[in-house]
């Protein structure tokens, strides 16, 4: 599954019909992110209610299907600062296959065709994935780091979206 074609990721957007999907694909992914402490991965696996109330909050969840299955996803919502991204989750057997990237690529034209002017999120301290992600994407540090949870070190980053 990680040699997924470059023409075969699209991202789109789902819908609450998701909800159950998007559960599943959390509760298996989540617990297997030991860079996170316990009690932040276990408050990241939403219930399939959380989901749908989330999109019923403003939240839209964006992320592709490989062979029919929820390979990966992020959640996004607009704010008076930008696009604020969050959340994102990719199977262990798609991780270096693209999807990520496609994600930050329409991330910004999400926010774009939303007269957005930033593109922000948190990336967790020291996470090397996380952080080349952010320079490959032309984000860049944004404040200081802060604990945005007990024991949680993140740094927050931002893109302009203004040409």
């Amino acid at each position: 599954m990680s040699d997924i074609p470059a023409e075969e990721i699209r991202i789109v957007e789902f819908t609450e019909e998701d909800a159950e999907e998007i559960s599943e694909l959390l509760r298996q992914v989540w617990p297997l992110a030991t860079d996170y402490p316990e009690h932040w991965r276990k408050k990241r696996m939403y219930t399939p209610e959380q989901i749908i109330q989330d999109m019923r909050s403003g939240y839209h969840y964006f992320g592709s299907r490989l062979q029919g299955k929820i390979v990966g996803l992020y959640k996004a919502i607009i704010t008076e600062k930008g696009l604020y991204g969050e959340h994102q989750t990719v199977r262990p057997e798609c991780r270096s296959s693209g999807l990520a990237s496609a994600m930050y690529i329409q991330f910004a034209e999400y926010g774009r065709e939303h007269k957005c002017t930033r593109n922000y999120c948190n990336v967790l301290v020291g996470q090397e994935i996380g952080e080349r992600l952010m320079k490959k994407f032309g984000f860049t540090a944004w404040g200081d780091p802060y604990e945005q949870a007990e024991g949680m070190l993140v740094q927050m980053y931002e893109r302009s979206l203004i040409d």
